[in-house]
């Protein structure tokens, strides 16, 4: 994947060409920032900039075998560790294990999420991490010479999933790092990550997308009408994967529209054996997959509240979400929208801290009902 792939981005492009141009190449970067701006593209691109065999000053040729071979994630010196799942409680998943699927879910989506993976591996009921498996086949890996005489390159996506155990390999890997190793890290919360690994690390902070931006990308990935693509960037909030996903899979968008609402609406009610199926309703549901619905209730909740406060400039909603907040952004003050997002953001933090979904999602539509009732300020 070229600098010129990528959408936007534009000042970090120009960071990462300038770095290797200066000669003064960090061994640790950390890309962070919104979900959905391109941080493993944007890896993959500096990667494959510093494997390349022709670069240019702002970009990899993209034609010499060096980059075919990065572009398809088979170069022999790109090594990717990322989440996996035990299929069993005796398994020792490591990355290499499910590289295949990994390879199909780039093709196919380069701007995907972790839900899309969670989708690949079919693992909705299943926990996903980077296990201390990977271990053995991190040090193996950080032992071998180069094969093309450049560098060795680890990208590390999803980092806050890292086991303990396996942090604290990596933590040393990274204190002396062996000889031309580069390690790309790539996280969405730099907050579960050990301070120490934070302090060795480059960080690199992405920028939420402009609509503009994600329309001109629609346009080139999908081939959209610029009237199509501007509709689904104005709706994508700042990311692409969004935008991606409001075309391929309007179905999902359909059902956490569903989910919401009769979370919410049985949450104001507050008929106990309601709410008790409104909950029920996430039994089969992976925490990612709940924690994924939590994010578009706040995005539901702040969009309602623009409407409240008749800011439609702000409003960045379907078709479908503006029909069933005609009536429901009516309750949705600022005071409340504080509330309620406040709530919304515990659930979260409880969820990803492995507390009972029952207890925190019966715990949020009470919460819900609280809020909802208060006395408008």
């Amino acid at each position: 994947m070229k600098f010129a792939d990528i959408i936007g981005q534009a000042q970090i492009k120009k960071q990462l060409t300038d770095i290797v141009a200066s000669g003064r190449i960090s061994h640790t970067m950390l890309f962070t920032g919104p979900k959905g701006t391109g941080k493993f593209p944007l890896a993959l691109a500096y990667a494959q900039y510093l494997l390349c065999d022709n670069p240019s000053e702002t970009d990899s040729c993209g034609e010499c075998p060096s980059c075919k071979r990065v572009e398809s994630l088979e170069y022999p010196d790109l090594h990717l560790i990322y989440p996996t799942i035990k299929k069993k409680s005796t398994d020792k998943p490591k990355s290499e294990d499910f590289i295949a699927l990994f390879r199909e879910m780039f093709k196919g989506k380069p701007y995907f999420s972790y839900i899309d993976w969670i989708q690949q591996l079919n693992a909705e009921n299943k926990k996903a991490g980077i296990f201390v498996s990977e271990n053995e086949s991190l040090m193996h890996k950080l032992s071998l010479k180069s094969y093309g005489g450049k560098y060795k390159i680890f990208i590390i996506w999803m980092l806050e999933k890292v086991n303990m155990e396996t942090a604290n390999k990596l933590l040393k890997a990274l204190e002396e790092p062996p000889e031309k190793t580069i390690f790309l890290l790539i996280s969405d919360h730099t907050e579960l990550i050990l301070p120490t690994i934070l302090s060795r690390a480059q960080l690199l902070r992405t920028q939420m997308l402009k609509s503009s931006e994600i329309e001109e990308g629609l346009i080139r990935h999908f081939k959209l009408e610029p009237s199509e693509a501007n509709k689904f960037a104005v709706y994508a909030d700042g990311n692409f994967n969004k935008a991606a996903s409001l075309i391929q899979n309007s179905d999902a968008i359909d059902d956490n529209l569903e989910k919401f609402a009769f979370f919410f609406r049985e949450a104001y009610r507050f008929n106990i054996e309601e709410i008790d199926k409104a909950v029920n309703q996430f039994k089969s549901m992976s925490r990612d997959t709940i924690i994924e619905f939590l994010q578009y209730s706040l995005f539901i909740v702040r969009n309602n509240m623009a409407l409240n406060q008749q800011l439609d400039k702000l409003v960045k909603l379907t078709d479908e979400e503006r029909e069933f907040s005609a009536k429901f952004s009516q309750l949705i003050t600022p005071h409340r929208a504080q509330i309620l997002a406040s709530e919304i953001e515990e659930a979260v933090f409880h969820i990803n801290r492995n507390v009972s979904t029952r207890i925190v999602m019966f715990d949020l539509a009470i919460k819900i009902h609280e809020g909802l009732k208060t006395k408008v300020k």
